[in-house]
């Protein structure tokens, strides 16, 4: 008989989502993929979503275990009674330590679950939950509950930690786990003018809603210089698409717009490719206050090699080395953004170096094997193995 000892299997962290997993919420999958000394498996809610684009072995459901019927039963037993039979059963099977919600809307309501069976919460916040539901009313006794019972509250960036100490986290208990972006996914090509007389494209991402901005981007079109030519391609659908192609025509830009509708993740790589500068227009929601997070198209822009211009908003500022990678200018802003533009492209000698500073960047603070590291050191504190 061997006397090598068996290698020990790997702690397994319990990752609490809802519909695994939104086309536009890549980044999850990149932190998840990116694990090694740690297992995740995944809980959802509700129904899976794009399981090709994002196969996943560890994957559990009430709603394909049992039908919808159930899984209906399972979210008005978390929000009303605190428990959920399914998760608690999951974890138990699966011998998890740690529970991982993503979304804090999530976090709150799953943290009975957690002080129930006396694990570790950590939670994500990414933005958008953070400006709406941590400060909705109606949810302020699960955000109090919240912020006793979590172990610890992943920011994005220094902007979202001071936007989670005023809603109330205890200081302590938040830490910065920014963006993880897989490098292998998109090539990089450094950025080189196009011969004069040539168009130089543009190109923004997004889902086509008021916080993105397009509109703005749309406006600032007609106020480039006309000492060269631009095509700006839209990548995205939305509610808005059809006011903003409106707005286009409106504009007189049409003919030098171009809205490509929603992109899959290698033909997204594509237009990034063939792209000279990335544009994004983020600003608050002019209805809803909602915000931008940080913007993981902005990283997968760089990681590219290509420059950037975006706004001063939520915690782009944190992901974009304004005059190096990139340039900010003010949010909501058409004539600003038009200026920005119009000095960009006149100094074209300089696109290859924050091309090269781009990708460095992205290299050094965002890339998965870094990111998914730092994650799992975190675990290693939530389960006193430091």
């Amino acid at each position: 008989m061997s006397n090598i000892p068996l290698a020990a299997e790997p702690p397994v962290v319990a990752h609490f989502k809802d519909d695994f997993l939104p086309l536009s919420e890549t980044f999850i999958y990149t932190l998840l993929k990116g694990m090694r000394r740690y297992r995740a498996i995944v809980i959802d809610r509700r129904e899976r979503q794009n399981p090709q684009q994002f196969p996943f072995d560890h994957y559990y459901s009430p709603v394909e275990a049992v039908g919808k019927w159930y899984g209906v039963v399972e979210r008005l037993a978390l929000r009303y009674f605190g428990r959920s039979p399914y998760l608690e059963g999951v974890i138990k099977q699966e011998k998890a330590g740690i529970i991982h919600a993503h979304f804090a809307q999530l976090g709150a309501l799953i943290a009975p679950v957690a002080r129930l069976l006396s694990l570790p919460l950590v939670v994500s916040f990414y933005g958008q939950d953070l400006s709406i539901f941590a400060g909705h009313e109606a949810w302020q006794q699960r955000f109090q509950l919240l912020w006793r019972e979590v172990h610890t509250v992943l920011a994005l960036g220094p902007n979202m930690v001071h936007d989670l100490q005023r809603a109330g986290c205890p200081a302590q208990k938040i830490t910065v786990l920014p963006v993880a972006v897989d490098l292998q996914r998109f090539r990089y090509i450094e950025r080189k003018p196009p011969a004069t007389g040539e168009t130089v494209c543009l190109l923004t991402v997004g889902r086509l809603v008021d916080k993105k901005g397009v509109d703005v981007i749309l406006r600032a079109l007609p106020l480039l210089s006309k000492n060269f030519e631009v095509r700006l391609s839209i990548a995205g659908e939305g509610p808005q698409r059809a006011a903003l192609e409106s707005l286009a025509q409106q504009l007189g830009v049409a003919g030098m717009t171009t809205f490509l509708g929603w992109v899959e993740h290698e033909a997204l790589a594509a237009e990034m490719s063939n792209a000279h500068l990335f544009v994004l227009a983020s600003r608050d929601d002019r209805r809803t206050g909602e915000t931008e997070g940080t913007p993981a198209v902005l990283l997968e822009a760089q990681a590219s090699g290509l420059p950037v211009i975006s706004t001063f908003h939520a915690g782009i500022a944190d992901i974009i080395d304004d005059g190096r990678s990139g340039w900010l200018v003010p949010a909501d802003d058409p004539h600003a953004l038009a200026k920005q533009l119009d000095v960009v492209i006149r100094r074209r000698a300089e696109w290859a170096r924050f091309s090269r500073n781009a990708r460095a960047y992205v290299e050094n603070n965002h890339s998965q094997n870094v990111i998914a590291a730092r994650l799992e050191n975190i675990y290693d504190v939530c389960l006193g193995r430091t």
